[in-house]
């Protein structure tokens, strides 16, 4: 076993929230990272702060994550977003409802737990999967130790 097998090289924890806010501000549906809705959240370093990320180390050998972010409205929607928040299929940013005597579109919900083929719209669970999959990504990229526990908050919809 070569030295670098046996200690792999840790990072600290601002460039590790870092390197997770990154990998998580990829997630489609995340428009942002949120600093928390009552109080600052964000992992906390010389002159920096990494918004939304919070680095916990329960014991000296464990490590947990919590990520707050706002999500994009259309995420939740049928149709894909992009990264500004407007829908990819109408150009129009998120929420917006067209002209004034338009009514709100609305969907019949699925009759089934699962989603319908035709149905691109996320669930919070599938949205939540999503992001913690990119946190572990990101932490076995920095050669870190795998998170005990990946908290997701949902901070907001826009």
């Amino acid at each position: 076993m070569t030295e670098q097998q046996a200690a792999p090289k840790s990072l600290d924890d601002l460039s590790l929230a870092r390197a997770v806010a990154e990998a998580v501000c990829r997630v489609p549906a995340v428009l942002e990272l949120s600093a928390g809705r009552f109080a600052r959240e964000g992992t906390y370093g010389p002159g920096e702060f990494v918004r939304g990320v919070v680095i916990k180390h329960p014991t000296p050998d464990s490590l947990e994550v919590d990520v707050r972010v706002v999500l994009a409205e259309q995420a939740l929607r049928s149709s894909p977003v992009q990264r500004d928040g407007h829908s990819i299929q109408s150009g129009s940013p998120v929420g917006t409802g067209g002209s004034a005597d338009s009514q709100p579109q609305r969907r019949p919900r699925p009759s089934s737990a699962g989603s319908s083929s035709g149905n691109n719209a996320l669930s919070l669970l599938e949205l939540s999967e999503q992001i913690r999959t990119a946190v572990k990504r990101a932490l076995a990229q920095a050669g870190q130790q795998p998170a005990r526990m990946i908290h997701v908050f949902f901070d907001d919809v826009r």
